[in-house]
């Protein structure tokens, strides 16, 4: 079993805002918006939805294969060091000269509203993987599809849906870069689409279906809702998943990317999708107490007391 996971390795730079966006912003002004945000501090921390995935599934003890690009650049070296010391394979790290390695900039208000802007720079260029060169039957491989390159993106989702390989589409960020034919391509033959509820809301405008037009294209669609927890959507209906309680909370900022983590690992070791949905809140929950995409920490004993816990089931991989 190899996971597999495609998207972004960034430098995150991370600010709160000490009152509500919305107070600043004219909504008869918004052809003439100009605003400044005064901030508590910034904070540059690793990010990207690649590396943030990764991140998680390793603090579970999983290693898996990272596909993307990062700059010849200071940060990118950074970088893939990092990785390097959990143990990850980066042979199918493209490293692009003349180009920075991805960064973005993210302020979130006292509300958990976020305003995001992101840098792709080397993130853009297309990697060599071939996922048909993985030893083993393509079905024992599992895959995500995240924010990152267009061509990688568009290019990953057919190759897997070619030979078989079960494959999450996550496409976040980067939705408004596509029309609605390109989406629902990469979306066909998916396991799942994730999103937030906005990006499915954009989704859905952007394809002109409904929820259940989407399970023509997949088997399932999981939508995080922030503190509200998530909500699993397939053919025979929908149902919600708590968010686990936390102890405190820091910046909301790569929870998302740690429920895909925690999806992710669940669905590579058997269990049901609903089963882990749950394991992904509860992986989110210990980003949520930390203040970066990859503050937090945990073992696979603490993961494991949380989660049961919560929701009164052990995964047998955490054990």
């Amino acid at each position: 079993m190899t996971i597999i996971c495609s998207g972004s390795l960034a430098f995150d730079r991370l600010a709160n805002y000490p009152g509500h966006f919305g107070d600043l912003i004219l909504a008869d002004k918004l052809a003439q918006l100009n605003v400044c945000f005064l901030v508590d501090g910034v904070e540059r921390v690793h990010g990207g939805t690649a590396g943030n995935i990764v991140y998680n599934l390793q603090l579970m003890g999983q290693r898996p294969l990272v596909v993307t690009s990062v700059g010849a650049d200071p940060d990118g070296r950074d970088y893939l060091a990092r990785l390097e010391t959990w143990g990850l394979d980066v042979g199918q790290i493209g490293v692009v000269q003349g180009q920075a390695t991805a960064g973005a900039y993210i302020a979130t208000d006292v509300g958990g509203c976020q305003l995001l802007f992101f840098n792709p720079g080397a993130m853009m260029a297309e990697t060599p993987f071939d996922p048909g060169a993985l030893p083993g039957p393509a079905d024992g491989h599992l895959a995500i599809v995240s924010p990152g390159g267009f061509a990688d993106m568009g290019r990953l989702a057919r190759r897997y849906r070619e030979l078989g390989i079960r494959f999450i589409f996550d496409p976040g960020q980067q939705i408004p870069a596509f029309g609605g034919e390109q989406l629902l391509d990469m979306l066909d033959g998916s396991l799942m689409l994730m999103t937030n509820e906005y990006e499915l809301d954009l989704f859905l405008r952007l394809t002109g279906l409904t929820v259940d037009g989407l399970f023509h294209y997949t088997t399932a669609v999981l939508t995080t809702l922030g503190p509200r927890g998530s909500r699993l959507a397939t053919p025979r209906g929908t149902q919600h998943v708590m968010a686990v309680p936390v102890e405190s909370v820091g910046n909301p900022t790569g929870a998302g990317d740690a429920y895909r983590a925690g999806v992710l690992a669940a669905l590579a070791h058997g269990e049901d999708i609903l089963s882990s949905c749950r394991l992904g809140s509860t992986v989110a929950s210990f980003c949520v107490e930390a203040e970066g995409t990859q503050g937090h920490s945990f073992s696979p004993g603490q993961l494991l007391a949380r989660h049961f816990r919560t929701f009164k089931e052990s995964p047998a991989f955490l054990a």
